[in-house]
């Protein structure tokens, strides 16, 4: 930002250590910089740093960077006053909430370039100021969902790592720590997964939840809190899968890990999480991922137990029950035995795995348990029709028996 080009006036004519948003008192509505422009043209100054490379033509000529960092610096400090009046006071302003995303925009990336430019703390510090002003009396117009500013990341890296470091101590190298490590580490080197100010601010959050409690600050309070406060990030929910398959690395009854398996479902079931919070909006929340995680886990125990199970109902086609029904009547009328409490089992799936073991039908002698099982819970009406004479025609021969 050594020499500034462009005129810091609406007419053309450039004005020394004049900043742009601080107007004269009877200069027109229309020849005073909106923030927006304010904004634009320092960027565009910032990040081009124009210079007119004709010798004999500088607008700056001996001008020092200094006064030109106070005059942004000025600006900096006028665009609250100014951005609130033109809230109420400019009717030229349609859509309120594309104007304050605009000015957000403009500010973290005018910070960035600053960062890069290697300029003076003081500007990027009071940038933060105003976008922190924005979230405070605009909240419903700010995009929390977007990026923070690379100088806003590295405060927060530096901040963190000397508590990251005594919170591990304190901890005795408690993995949730780096949990926690894990997560800042991969915002800040991901441009995919970038740090929001919504995530911002929930990590400020969590971290001064954490800093409250430092009399009783231990591995299962700070387990705790991430579940409160729906710390649903992947490293995180690999740490409670871990925690799970601990409790199963030493079970090789099917049944028993199933058994363990449904106690943690009914344990996350009952996790109490704050409602309206969550780290990963796109994300499933803490309960739900747990939840999917164990019920496949069932399913896949459950699964390979069938496989088992099945290799020793290998009957011969000969000791199978043959019947002369469709695959559709067979399944009605279990469903039909199963109503009337004559079939009890209590689970449905495991029953209808065995008949299609047992039976055959008039078409084959390899049910499918698939076909069987959808027939069972979804019989079509013409079948019903057919089961209901074929019951009525039961009802006659019971009395000739």
């Amino acid at each position: 930002m050594k020499k500034v080009m462009n005129a810091n006036g609406k007419s053309g004519k450039l004005i020394l250590n004049q900043p742009f948003l601080d107007h004269p008192a009877d200069i027109p509505p229309y020849l005073k910089f909106t923030v927006q422009q304010a904004l634009s043209k320092w960027y565009n100054i910032v990040a081009t740093d124009t210079v007119n490379q004709r010798e004999n033509n500088l607008l700056f000529k001996g001008q020092e960077e200094k006064d030109i960092s106070k005059c942004l610096q000025t600006d900096l400090e006028l665009v609250p006053g100014v951005l609130m009046d033109e809230m109420i006071n400019n009717m030229l302003i349609s859509d309120k909430e594309q104007y304050i995303r605009l000015v957000q925009a403009l500010l973290v990336n005018l910070n960035d370039v600053l960062v890069i430019k290697k300029e003076e703390e003081g500007l990027l510090e009071e940038i933060e100021k105003v976008l922190l002003f924005i979230q405070n009396f605009f909240y419903q117009y700010f995009d929390f969902e977007y990026r923070v500013s690379a100088y806003c990341e590295k405060q927060l890296q530096d901040n963190i790592y000397l508590k990251l470091s005594y919170w591990k101590i304190k901890l005795h190298d408690s993995p949730l720590i780096d949990v926690l490590q894990e997560c800042v580490n991969e915002k800040m080197s991901s441009p995919e997964s970038y740090l929001s100010f919504r995530k911002l601010n929930y990590l400020k959050n969590l971290f001064q939840h954490i800093e409250q409690a430092t009399t009783i600050i231990n591995e299962e309070f700070v387990r705790e809190l991430f579940i409160t406060y729906n710390f649903n990030t992947a490293c995180f929910i690999e740490y409670e899968i871990g925690l799970i398959r601990e409790k199963l690395i030493n079970e090789k009854s099917t049944d028993e890990i199933v058994s363990i398996l449904q106690n943690e479902r009914k344990r996350v079931f009952q996790l109490k999480i704050r409602h309206g919070i969550i780290y990963e909006s796109n994300k499933p929340s803490v309960k739900q991922q747990l939840n999917d995680w164990i019920t496949q886990e069932i399913k896949n125990q459950e699964l390979s137990n069938r496989k088992k199970s099945d290799k020793d109902l290998q009957l011969d086609p000969e000791a199978k029950i043959q019947t002369s029904l469709s695959v559709a009547k067979l399944a009605v009328l279990i469903r039909l035995m199963v109503a009337d409490k004559i079939i009890i089992n209590k689970s449905v799936a495991p029953m209808l795995r065995t008949i299609a073991k047992l039976f055959t039908t008039l078409q084959k002698d390899e049910i499918s348990f698939g076909s069987l099982e959808t027939k069972y819970h979804a019989p079509d009406k013409a079948t019903l029709g057919i089961m209901k004479e074929i019951m009525q025609k039961w009802a006659v021969l019971s009395t000739k028996l």
